[in-house]
């Protein structure tokens, strides 16, 4: 009995890996879906994948059949009080109320940063509100809206953005650091033959110093600490004192334009 158990078990579960190549086959000719045509997770068991699959399906049905609507109507146009009106002791309730409302319709508000409650209160019921989205309900699904995405903080952009560069900079195995700069900046060789003269970096310590935002402009200060083996030698070159960046913001990104390293060999 037992025997017989498991062969009609290793059946059952031949005939669902089959099932899940139809499935993933079709996906692909109907819906065009970005799905290999056999899974890469080896650990992932044929009835999850195929609970998995039935999901992407019923999302694409009714993605095809889906209106556009506002996301006030989405959720159900909750009544809500005038950002004006609400007194400061209450703008943290009102602001946790229509966030629940939010999530209980699938949706999720994101700040990359810290955004004041009534700030952050106004512009959902006076700006998200008003953004449509696909009238669309799939369980396990949500719908998801970063604040900064409308309301770009410039200065931790800059930052960021500047870290990463340099970070990405001083790692010889890899080149993303091109990813962050203007096309202009990516034709001087100077990048390229900076990082080719060393074997490795030691990167210590980055500290931003200051941020200037201009227009579409800016200019960041910082202080660096790193050594670079030189290549074909054992010899190391320190690098310790104050650097800048200058930037250009394109297409709402900001990109290296130039930078100006300290250089103190010891």
């Amino acid at each position: 009995m037992e025997l017989y158990n498991h062969e009609n078990s290793k059946e059952e579960l031949e005939r669902l890996r089959q099932e899940n190549q139809i499935k993933r086959m079709k996906l692909r000719l109907e819906y065009g879906a970005d799905i290999p045509l056999e899974s890469k997770n080896k650990d992932l068991s044929p009835e999850i994948e195929s609970q998995f699959l039935d999901s992407i399906q019923q999302f694409e049905i009714a993605y095809r059949q889906a209106e556009r609507i506002r996301v006030y109507d989405y959720i159900g146009k909750p009544k809500c009080r005038r950002t004006d009106a609400i007194p400061d002791s209450e703008v943290r309730h009102e602001l946790d109320q229509i966030i629940k409302v939010l999530k209980k319709n699938q949706i999720d508000l994101d700040t990359l940063c810290n955004v004041d409650d009534r700030v952050l209160y106004r512009f959902i019921t006076e700006e998200l509100f008003f953004i449509e989205t696909d009238n669309i309900r799939v369980i396990g699904m949500i719908n998801h809206f970063v604040y900064e995405e409308f309301h770009p903080n410039h200065e931790y952009d800059i930052r960021n953005n500047s870290t990463w560069f340099l970070e990405s900079l001083l790692n010889t195995k890899i080149s993303l650091y091109t990813s962050y700069l203007t096309k202009e900046a990516k034709t001087n060789r100077w990048y390229e033959n900076f990082r080719n003269a060393f074997h490795s970096f030691k990167l210590t310590d980055i500290n931003i110093l200051a941020i200037q935002v201009g227009n579409r402009s800016a200019s960041v200060k910082f202080n660096i600490i790193f050594s670079g083996i030189i290549e074909n030698s054992q010899e190391t070159a320190s690098f310790n004192g104050e650097g800048e960046i200058e930037m250009l913001l394109i297409s709402e990104s900001w990109f290296i334009q130039k930078i100006t390293l300290p250089f103190s060999p010891e």
